[in-house]
């Protein structure tokens, strides 16, 4: 069954889910929300010699003037780190959500871990991007050129490879273990600024809370006072003797008078990733996405915002715009976070596993397999089903049938705006009052002709509407049968995310070629029947009852 719930996913997003300290403008106030990167500021900052910004009343430590790490050298102080760590400018293409398909180009940090260029980052700063442009140690007479080796959307972490000109200097991971009150410095480039900066804090919890911003699945996090913002994301939290303790990937409130806590993924965990990600990708589809929930419509998924070609993504044939509903038969997001996706991609790793997806601008449900072989394909399509069965358009079976070879369509929604649907601009007889509901519900009602098809077999339309919910659908078909005027082709059961019920097909109705089509449904919770009677004249009918079917939306309250 093709379907859609909403025609618009504004009040879906939870955009006040997760900080991500990519570049861009000021965190919110209030909360820790997903933070997107802002050109603008990029743009204008690039070789800007102003001072750097670190947020207020932060202890900064100057490393100007200071001896660093040597090239080709580890670093074993925190005032020699600089060296080792790299701005990344990342440009690109993503699908939002609320305002579409946007241009991006913002930047993250990150730090090198071996003298060859290799160098660690997040996955939320390089995923989706065309082209990443690196600056070593604040230097901004040159950009270094680099390439995603491997990325995990499910550990928020990915390793580049810079082109360099030589041996770096670079950054070891710590051994020691994180406790509380232990010192760390937080290094990067916030908000695009080139300059870099270095701020000091404490951890202030060892294991903290893993999944702060609803965009990754991390085992745990360590929480600290050492002050990031957006740009710091992708760089490390080191210690007194210059080894990665953490990397830097979300903040919170700045707002005056708030509790000012970071966190960062710990280096017991990102290590052995990175390691990983040294052979490609790991515990990831190549999605760069966010969770999208909405209890008022039962609705959650993950939303696609772009594809890594070459990906099992990108393989399966999904595209930025959709929202995956389940993977292996589990529901995504329905708890407004990633934990659900990432259980599935870590358990099923290269396995075959099958997806459901809306298609947000199609309006249709998809079932299909990534690593495997069958292709997204609507759930249900009756132009497949019954496509035979029914005169070709311009050659009506007698009557007095519309003879239309293309039809246009536009949404109707019924004056409670509880339902909406797309129906043919021909089918211009419309009703929409909910007096014609049997219980004074939803009802939408469409045809060139609504009395001549109310009164026989000659005209197409469809009516749609609300009851309170009359128990399971096949029990309740002997309420809607047209037996005594057709015979009957096709009764089966369909599901997806969101409905459940049943259709059945009335073929030769009063001795012509058309079909009636009878779908009722009911959502997860019971909380109403939609009926929806449609008559199928032509081959042209049919595309319009698929119509019909992909765009319907039921927003009973």
């Amino acid at each position: 069954m093709t379907r859609r719930r909403s025609t618009s996913l504004a009040l879906a997003v939870p955009l006040a889910i997760a900080l991500t300290a990519c570049a861009g403008g000021a965190p919110d106030t209030t909360s820790v929300v997903v933070q997107e990167m802002n050109s603008d500021h990029v743009d204008e900052t690039l070789g800007d010699d102003t001072s750097a910004t670190t947020g207020p009343d932060v202890d900064t430590t100057e490393v100007d003037g200071v001896e660093v790490a040597g090239a080709g050298e580890a670093v074993d102080s925190f005032s020699e780190a600089r060296p080792a760590v790299v701005q990344i400018i990342a440009e690109g293409t993503l699908r939002d959500p609320e305002v579409g398909v946007t241009a991006t180009a913002g930047s993250g940090s990150g730090f090198l871990i071996s003298p060859d260029g290799l160098a660690v980052t997040n996955n939320h700063v390089v995923t989706g991007s065309s082209t990443l442009d690196v600056y070593i140690g604040g230097d901004t007479a040159k950009a270094h050129h680099a390439t995603v080796i491997g990325a995990s959307e499910c550990s928020d972490l990915a390793l580049i490879k810079i082109d360099v000109d030589g041996p770096q200097a670079y950054l070891e991971w710590a051994d020691e273990e994180a406790e509380p009150g232990l010192d760390v410095y937080a290094a990067g480039f916030p908000l695009g600024d080139p300059e870099y900066t270095l701020t000091k804090g404490i951890v202030s919890k060892a294991r903290a809370n893993g999944d702060v911003t609803g965009s990754s699945s991390i085992d745990h996090t360590i929480e600290h006072d050492a002050t990031i913002q957006p740009g710091n994301s992708g760089g490390p939290l080191i210690t007194v003797d210059g080894e990665v303790l953490a990397v830097n990937y979300a903040g919170g409130s700045l707002a005056e008078g708030a509790s000012k806590q970071f966190w960062a993924i710990a280096a017991n965990l990102a290590e052995p990733m990175v390691e990983k990600l040294a052979d490609g990708d790991a515990e990831s589809l190549g999605i760069n996405g966010r969770p999208v929930f909405d209890d008022t419509m039962a609705l959650s998924g993950i939303w696609v915002s772009g594809i890594k070609p070459g990906t099992p993504a990108s393989d399966a044939g999904l595209l930025p715009g959709d929202i995956v509903l389940t993977l292996n038969g589990v529901p995504m997001a329905t708890d407004g976070g990633y934990a659900d996706y990432c259980d599935v991609v870590r358990t099923s790793g290269t396995n075959t596993m099958s997806v459901e997806v809306l298609r947000w601008d199609t309006a249709e449900v998809l079932r299909g397999e990534i690593n495997g072989s069958a292709e997204l394909e609507p759930i249900l399509s009756l132009t497949d089903v019954a496509g035979g069965e029914v005169p070709e358009g311009d050659e009506p079976d007698g009557g007095d049938m519309p003879t239309d070879t293309v039809y246009q369509y536009e949404k109707v929604t019924d004056d409670t705006g509880a339902l909406t649907i797309d129906v043919p601009t021909h089918w211009s007889d419309r009703q929409t009052a909910p007096s014609y509901s049997p219980e004074g519900l939803a009802f939408i009602g469409a045809s060139d002709d609504l009395d001549a098809f109310r009164s026989g077999h000659t005209h197409p339309g469809l009516v749609f509407y609300l009851r309170p919910y009359q128990g399971n659908e096949r029990d309740i078909l002997h309420h809607y049968t047209y037996g005594d005027v057709c015979a009957e082709e096709v009764t089966e059961d369909f599901e997806d995310a969101m409905y459940s019920g049943v259709y059945q097909i009335w073929s030769s109705c009063e001795d012509t070629g058309g079909l009636v089509v009878n779908l009722l449904l009911s959502d997860n919770d019971h909380s109403f029947t939609a009926v929806m009677t449609t008559y199928v004249a032509t081959e042209d009918d049919l595309e319009a009852l698929d119509r019909a079917f992909a765009s319907f939306t039921v927003s009973a309250g």
